[in-house]
């Protein structure tokens, strides 16, 4: 019995925590600016035409005390954060962040974030720009 037991306290031990990532992926045909507001952590690009060219990039176009600036290119994502724990707006790293196309504005905070995001596959979630 205390066998049993024992392997049932191990197995409540190690479980696992959901994780999710929140990526900004560029799916128009001309070049997009995203300014945040801490710098992005992780630079990871990715580009859907050629994956053996991922890799990690540092695209940083402008930086201030205040903003940072990174270029996207037509079929290009960068993970904006990722989170271990299930998906909520109560967690946001930034102060704002803006995606700029040509001469329109795009601003992403907490109150507005579970509306622009998309889930692809379990714990992938995607911000698309057409």
């Amino acid at each position: 019995m205390k066998k049993i037991i024992m392997i049932l306290f191990l197995g409540l031990l190690s479980s696992c925590d959901p994780g999710y990532n929140i990526y900004i992926a560029n799916r128009s045909k001309s070049n997009i600016l995203i300014e945040t507001d801490p710098a992005i952590s992780s630079r990871t690009f990715f580009s859907n035409s050629n994956p053996d060219n991922d890799s990690v990039l540092s695209k940083k176009v402008y930086s201030s005390n205040a903003n940072n600036l990174y270029k996207l290119t037509k079929n290009q994502e960068i993970r904006l954060f990722s989170n271990v724990g299930f998906l909520s707006q109560n967690y946001f790293p930034y102060k704002s962040v803006k995606i700029i196309r040509d001469s329109d504005t795009l601003k992403i905070d907490k109150s507005n974030l579970m509306q622009k995001i998309i889930k692809k596959e379990k714990g992938l979630y995607y911000i698309n720009i057409e």
